[in-house]
């Protein structure tokens, strides 16, 4: 990724094992990419019925367990039905033929609109087995919008294993861009076709990474599209038709092979009805061109490839590597690191260069630990020949500590020379003596001389 960064504006997406079967595939972000047609699902269009096949008009309960129960019989166990199946007063030998129908698919996704309110109502069952945590959301979530409840009285979401997504999100202004990802407390719930690419896919829904603002990807090696920091799919949407259309009444006595075999699963029934609600008519206008987009990487460039040199050749720059570093660790040691400095950059350069320019990728990484490895050893070894072999082995002991010595009492002048040391006269000895009355003297007669 650092390398793909200096020659590919961010962000940009690596996928592959980066060796000889699997090399490094980088793929970015464009605006000049279109949906593939050969994306587009496979519609049952459930219309208005001119001809009067169905028992009602709209379509009563029973009449949806008769088409759903052809799809079974013409071979798809896997389906998808973007109408909302809701009524207010159903029969309920109709509606239990229905639900009966419904457990009867191998794979199974549904639709419902979903909105806010006041009061917070539980998520439904089929809805949170099609939810991640919140907590799955890689980066900022706070600006998804937040919904609550299900507006609609007796949706029916039958079956063990069905999955349910949003067809439309009330509470939101419908805009240019369709909402992808929304949030129910602390669940993540997602839309419909979104769900049904999945399903076409066989991915596993805890695969999908969510980045708010930046892209969603559908699995590690999967689709991926550029989401923005709402939810919502990041590209507009070009008008494309299904990969084949074809009519619920005809699937009364149609027989095998009506379907294309080309035609990628799963096979979805679509509300085309005149009397549906402005929201409904809206999701399934955008249906196919929404499934196409999320299943052909819409938004993203053509796959750059990075493949690596053959296994000889590789050999071969790695040896070249290893003989200049053995010839450069006899030099001295400011030398011989400045070479190796010099040698780092050379393969860093290289590598740099053959990415941007051939699309290779050189053993550059490989190249680089032998660098460091021979500069850890030069290191050891001019350590070594600097110390005696004994004190590399063993590091030496510590000498025992000296004993003090006895402090010696200064010497004097008066102590230097013994022979002159004076009698110091005490403090009685030279206190004045008392004062004595002196008695006068006789003089004597001086002496004749003879």
């Amino acid at each position: 990724m650092v390398v793909a960064g200096g020659f590919i504006n961010p962000p940009s997406f690596v996928i592959g094992q980066g060796d000889h079967t699997a090399p490094w595939i980088v793929r970015t972000f464009s605006v000049e990419t279109m949906a593939d047609h050969r994306q587009a699902p496979t519609v049952v269009s459930l219309g208005d019925d001119p001809g009067g096949f169905f028992q009602e008009s709209p379509p009563a309960p029973i009449d949806l367990a008769v088409v759903l129960s052809n799809f079974l019989r013409l071979g798809k166990k896997s389906a998808a039905t973007a109408a909302v199946l809701s009524w207010p007063t159903p029969d309920p030998i109709g509606l239990a033929a229905l639900e009966k129908t419904l457990a009867r698919f191998d794979s199974l996704v549904m639709a419902a609109p979903l909105s806010r309110g006041a009061v917070s109502e539980a998520l439904p069952p089929a809805f949170r087995r099609a939810s991640l945590p919140l907590t799955a959301v890689l980066g900022n979530s706070a600006y998804l919008p937040v919904v609550n409840r299900v507006p609609l009285p007796g949706v029916v979401l039958a079956g063990e294993k069905t999955l349910a997504g949003f067809s439309a999100l009330e509470s939101e202004v419908r805009g240019h861009f369709e909402p992808l990802v929304a949030r129910w407390e602390d669940r993540v719930v997602f839309a419909m076709p979104l769900l049904a690419v999945l399903q076409r896919l066989h991915l596993p829904l805890d695969g999908v990474e969510i980045r708010p603002g930046a892209y969603l990807k559908l699995s590690p090696a999967g689709p991926i599209v550029p989401l923005d920091l709402y939810g919502r799919l990041a590209v507009s949407l070009k008008p494309i038709p299904a990969f084949a259309e074809i009519s619920a009444a005809s699937l009364i006595d149609a027989q095998p092979g009506i379907f294309p075999s080309q035609a990628p699963d799963p096979l979805i029934l679509r509300d085309d009805q005149s009397a549906a609600e402005p929201s409904t008519r809206a999701f399934s206008q955008n249906l196919s061109a929404l499934v196409a987009a999320l299943a052909s990487d819409t938004g993203l460039g053509q796959p750059r490839a990075f493949p690596r040199l053959p296994a000889n050749a590789e050999l071969a720059v790695l040896a070249g590597v290893v003989l200049t570093l053995t010839l450069l660790a006899g030099l001295a040691d400011f030398g011989r690191n400045l070479s190796f400095i010099v040698l780092a950059g050379v393969c860093l350069s290289a590598q740099w260069l053959a990415v941007g320019t051939a699309s290779l990728w050189l053993p550059g990484i490989p190249a680089l630990a032998a660098i460091s490895a021979a500069f850890v050893m030069a290191r050891l070894i001019g350590k070594s020949a600097h110390q005696p072999l004994a004190e590399i082995a063993s590091p030496p002991e510590s000498a025992p500590a000296p004993k003090p010595k006895k402090a010696r009492a200064p010497r004097t002048k008066a102590t230097a020379n013994p022979a002159l040391v004076k009698e110091v006269p005490t403090r009685a000895a030279t206190a004045k003596k008392p004062a004595t009355e002196k008695t006068p003297t006789k003089k004597r007669a001086p002496r004749r001389k003879k």
